[in-house]
């Protein structure tokens, strides 16, 4: 079993603070991983994530998700579920 560590969203060292950056940073601080911070929505453009996707590839750095903290796809409540899975 292998820990990884990484950070929560671009770390504030990141010379610029968008994803690309922040996996390029995330590599030359030795670190891990890198969580993409979702949590005010998904504002991310299918493109944008292929890019993100390959980057951190080419790199080997493990990419996470926040998720909107408004989404909740484990509740009970039918109408919260519902608003969720849209």
């Amino acid at each position: 079993m292998k820990i990884l560590f990484g950070t929560g969203g671009t770390p504030v060292s990141s010379p610029k603070k968008d994803s690309i950056t922040g996996i390029t940073t995330v590599k030359k601080l030795g670190l891990d991983c890198m969580e993409l911070e979702f949590v005010q929505g998904v504002k991310m453009k299918e493109d944008m994530a292929e890019r993100v996707k390959e980057h951190s590839r080419e790199l080997g750095i493990l990419l996470t998700a926040h998720a909107p903290y408004f989404i909740n796809l484990n509740s009970k409540d039918e109408e919260k579920l519902r608003a969720s899975i849209k």
